[in-house]
């Protein structure tokens, strides 16, 4: 790619992000460039007008101009794509594409087929070829290019692709969430990927982390082995070496595992679209980052409970906004977002849904009847009084958020 190649592709990333496409979307963008033109600009000899815009080639295949090679075609009373100024911008032509992309189901499936589908194209098994280094591209230049999400550059880690057979199809399934995992053992990034890739096992994650290196176990296009049903939908990081019994400061001790745990999953977030808020106890169900414990105790999957009571998710959490929001260092200082709520560190936001829900379903179900036992001064205790206290926590965390937010 050279300079001039670059600028290209910050535009069709531009044009992406400005319409909401996710990752993959803006990958899809990116091949079909790669297939049509190698990111060459082309003015079309059939298409006067296109000679007198800026353009690197002259090609002659029917009317197509541009990186898109859209065709300059006037039918119906309407353009076919759009006149030559339109098809021989890079921002507007890429919005052309993804507009006509979004139409599609593009986030499952096979990505060259939906390109195809979009340019319909007289060589259909080109688009496929060139997702790999399409997705290089965007991991380079997504994280280069500033723009009103302030991305930041990437932690730095070594990546190792050992991706094995111990993995499934998705069959369908939109991915939602983002999970963490404790090993249990002593294993590193590396071993413990090997254990993982021999299918006897019955066990996989997508990615192992250790002291910097990542090992890419499992495609993230399809499901690892981590959390039972919950597999086509998830995507699973397993720190090696890691415990659900570790204390706050054993985890603060691989805080740069953390980072890069945490780069990983918005990385993920964006490229399948899902939300990149970090979803601690008590849980709620929805799209997202959170932890094994959140299948076990939100989704009744199972009974694991890692990553443990001891995991410092308001850490962990400040690293996911860098990577979302672009916040500098000096930015990410400790929050009160994080409270201890009845033994639990929780965030503000969870914190305040779940109580506000309990309140709700509570109430539901009170009618006027009171109940036997003692408030903490020896009083009758009615539920409506306990309903009442709950109703005045959930009104103090919002004091507290809405001080937080002026």
């Amino acid at each position: 790619m050279t300079e001039r190649s670059d600028r290209y592709a910050r535009e069709v990333l531009r044009a992406g992000r400005d319409l909401g496409i996710t990752p993959r979307g803006i990958v899809i963008g990116f091949a079909t460039v790669s297939v049509e033109c190698d990111w060459i600009m082309y003015a079309n000899a059939k298409v006067p007008e296109s000679l007198d815009l800026p353009h690197e080639r002259v090609g002659s295949d029917g009317k197509s101009v541009g990186l898109f090679q859209q065709q300059v075609v006037w039918g119906n009373g309407a353009w076919w794509w759009g006149d030559a100024s339109d098809c021989m911008d890079p921002y507007r032509s890429a919005r052309m594409f993804f507009q006509r992309l979004a139409k599609r189901n593009y986030t499952t499936g096979d990505a060259g087929s939906h390109a195809q589908a979009v340019q319909g194209s007289a060589f259909p098994d080109r688009y496929a070829e060139r997702m790999g280094e399409a997705q290089q591209l965007y991991d380079r230049i997504a994280n280069d290019t500033p723009n009103e999400d302030g991305n930041v550059a990437k932690p730095d880690f070594r990546e190792i692709n050992v991706m094995g057979k111990a993995r499934s199809g998705r069959g369908g399934a939109r991915v939602t969430n983002f999970l963490l995992h404790t090993q249990e053992g002593n294993g590193s990034a590396e071993s413990l990927a090997a254990y993982l890739n021999n299918t006897n096992n019955g066990v996989s994650y997508h990615y192992t982390v250790r002291d910097g290196v990542v090992c890419d176990v499992v495609d993230t296009d399809s499901a690892s082995w981590s959390v039972l049903s919950a597999n086509s939908y998830t995507i699973n990081l397993c720190f090696a070496g890691s415990r659900a019994a570790w204390s706050r400061q054993q985890w603060l001790d691989i805080e740069r595992d953390l980072e890069i745990a945490a780069y990983l999953a918005v990385q993920d977030c964006r490229k399948y679209g899902f939300a990149t808020d970090v979803i601690t106890r008590p849980y709620r169900r929805a799209d997202g980052i959170s932890d094994h414990r959140y299948v076990t105790e939100c989704l009744g999957i199972g009974n694991h409970t890692d990553v443990g009571d001891g995991f410092p998710w308001d850490v962990f959490a400040r690293y996911v906004r860098k990577y979302t929001n672009g916040e500098s260092e000096d930015d990410m200082q400790l929050t009160d977002e994080f409270v201890n709520y009845k033994g639990i560190r929780v965030s503000i936001k969870d914190l305040l849904w779940w109580l506000d829900r309990h309140a709700s379903e509570t109430a539901e179900q009170l009618g006027p009847w009171e109940q036997l036992g003692e408030n903490d001064k020896g009083e009758p205790l009615r539920l409506v009084d306990a309903v009442a206290e709950v109703k005045s926590d959930v009104a103090a965390i919002k004091k507290l958020l809405e001080a937080k937010e002026s």
